[in-house]
């Protein structure tokens, strides 16, 4: 409804006032007359200063976006076109704005400006969703009961997704996202450093090559510079796929640039013929910068299980893009999938897994100089005290024992009290009793201070400045396929402690997703199934949580890329004359080069197969 006169204000659209900042503006217009207040400037984003002069074409969409025209400012065209005629900012004076390289340490532990807490977006978290990508299950046969009948994705009512649908349209772009996008209108928060929190990682959608759409049952590993992600399942691409006589699975390996925030689709169908098919609730992890994944299954799941050894090198790495199925020798394990994968010395030990109908917790390790498997254990649970078997658990490596955390069957899940652990040197298994967190137990709840027995959930590790190893799990689900997590937890290794995260925890109960953690400390959550009381639907949101204070040099580059997600469009030496270090240089991609013409197509951009032609067409124009 329209309280003001007609007369005096035309088209005012509330609907195109969501944003804070904007309604703010709007109102501060409309009080100034009154108040006799000078007109506030728009401030423009930081990561200005860093911009070059660059055409994005992908801008169609004028509804979606508050222009400076739509608002009802006197002189505000004057404003656009002063600020239009000052010369494009240089780049060697600052790499932060104002004085922030002034005081950017002191932020350590300073809310300056609003955190950037993952729970804050759920309320505008379905803004940039397209209608043709919403995940929906078109009830396909012969599939896994675990993966289908019970967490389905058309379990959300077509009323529900009709309404989330046209609010996606018309909302407001989210605030800093890619300077590079012109319908990035909003300011860029300040930088504030916080350890211990979740953030949802904005990347930029809207660049060439896409980016990696919903999906669940893939695994994620992480470089100093990189995050890869392999896999993965989706019911709807599963039967675009299947009408292109494609793999149902996502065969796809992407790329993630911690510095510039954009996907890459590294490796596909297209240019290594030898990808493998079994895609799903594999094991995946990095050795001397090769990525390597082992075991897996194809779809429908458990019909088709591997258990080979497959070799990734990527173009990001440094080396030519490829795929290599190991050709290996001696005892191999069961073809099976949701092993995990612990690399100790020159040997690659898998343990557990399931072939969809027996679940094992066995013991395997492969030479990687020779290439040859061995059975080194094979576990009895009716004839001693040996692991049950069990799939989807994680495994943590502390040089002595690989440590069996949580996992389960179909129906059932174990626990997080008393764990399993290999011990490498005796070829036995130990168990440690842990110890829980007091400040969270509640008797009368039944919380014993211990986090609850899961399965399908994620786990990485981390080396603290102490020395002391610990891991950290996020999400899950628990066997009665009713109750789902969205907790942080840490456990001590050397301590057997454990510590729930109070300061973090999932926006919704994640499970099926993936977790990996670079070398200075920092952690990352992408894809899974998220649930709450309306739907189940897979997820391509990416989070980042800093598991500890790393050094001050990786706080300062964290703020720079924070700020300026550009950096690959100059050459090193530029970038090294700006007072960059070498080594953080090294971790942005090769310089981009800017295209002549604007309908001219980058030959090394690959697209993925299972992006519907929409969005394909979208991305190339």
């Amino acid at each position: 409804m329209n309280i003001l006169k007609p007369d005096k204000l035309k088209c005012i659209v509330f609907n195109q006032l969501r944003h804070t900042w904007t309604f703010l503006l709007f109102v501060a217009t409309l009080l100034r007359p009154l108040l006799r207040l000078p007109l506030l400037p728009r401030p423009r984003p930081s990561s200005d200063q860093l911009e070059p002069s660059l055409n994005n074409n992908n801008n169609n969409n004028n509804n979606e976006v508050i222009m400076e025209q739509d608002l009802p400012e006197e002189g505000m065209d004057h404003q656009v076109q002063e600020e239009q005629q000052q010369p494009p900012p240089q780049f060697l004076p600052d790499l932060l704005p104002g004085n922030q390289a002034e005081f950017i340490a002191l932020q350590v532990y300073e809310g300056v400006g609003e955190p950037m807490d993952a729970a804050s977006d759920l309320d505008d978290e379905e803004e940039d969703e397209d209608d043709d990508d919403v995940d929906v299950d078109y009830g396909d046969t012969d599939s896994d009961p675990e993966f289908e009948d019970m967490y389905s994705d058309d379990m959300t009512s077509s009323s529900d997704e009709l309404e989330e649908d046209k609010e996606s349209s018309k909302s407001v772009v989210k605030a800093y996202q890619s300077p590079n996008d012109p319908m990035d209108q909003q300011p860029c928060p300040n930088y504030a450093f916080q350890p211990l929190r979740l953030v949802k990682c904005q990347y930029k959608k809207h660049c060439k090559g896409g980016f990696p759409l919903e999906r669940s049952g893939h695994r994620i590993i992480a470089s100093n510079s990189h995050l890869y992600s392999l896999g993965g399942y989706n019911p709807r691409s599963a039967l675009r796929a299947s009408r292109r006589g494609h793999c149902l699975l996502f065969q796809e390996l992407w790329s993630f640039n911690f510095a510039t925030r954009t996907w890459k689709l590294e490796l596909n169908a297209d240019n290594a013929s030898n990808m493998p098919v079994e895609l799903a609730s594999n094991a995946l992890t990095i050795h001397n910068n090769v990525l390597i994944s082992h075991g897996g299954t194809g779809y429908p799941f458990g019909e088709s299980c591997s258990n080979d050894c497959y070799v990734y090198r990527t173009a990001s790495a440094g080396a030519t893009p490829g795929v290599e199925r190991l050709k290996v020798t001696g005892e191999l394990p069961t073809a099976q999938y949701g092993p995990g994968i612990v690399i100790h010395k020159h040997f690659l030990y898998t343990i557990g897994g399931t072939t969809g109908f027996d679940y094992t917790c066995d013991v395997y390790r492969l030479d990687l100089q020779t290439r040859k498997w061995e059975n080194v254990y094979i576990s009895r649970p009716e004839m001693r005290d040996d692991p049950e078997g069990r799939y989807r658990h994680e495994v943590v490596y502390d040089g002595k024992h690989i440590f069996v955390l949580g996992g389960g069957t179909s129906h059932s899940v174990y626990d997080l009290q008393r764990i399993p652990a290999y011990n490498l040197g005796a070829n036995c298994w130990d168990y440690f009793d842990t110890h829980p967190d007091r400040r969270t137990a509640d008797m009368d709840d039944g919380n014993r201070g211990y986090p609850r027995p899961r399965k399908c959930f994620s786990c990485v590790q981390h080396q603290s400045s102490n020395g002391d190893i610990e891991a950290f799990i996020t999400g899950g689900l628990q066997g009665d396929f009713s109750t789902y997590f969205s907790d942080i937890w840490k456990l001590n290794l050397r301590t057997k402690q454990w510590f729930r995260i109070e300061t973090a925890t999932l926006p919704r109960p994640l499970y099926f997703h993936s977790a990996a953690h670079s070398d200075n400390g920092c952690m990352y959550v992408f894809g899974g199934i998220e649930y709450n009381d309306k739907e189940m639907r897979r997820r391509k949101d990416l989070y980042k949580m800093w598991m500890t204070v790393p050094k001050l040099s990786e706080m300062c580059w964290d703020a720079i890329t924070y700020y300026n997600d550009n950096l690959d469009l100059y050459d090193r030496k530029t970038l090294l004359s700006a007072g960059i270090p070498k080594r953080f240089a090294e971790r942005l991609p090769p310089q981009r080069r800017k295209l002549m013409d604007k309908n001219q197509q980058d030959p090394s951009i690959l697209f993925s197969l299972y992006s519907n032609p929409k969005r394909a067409r979208s991305t190339t124009q």
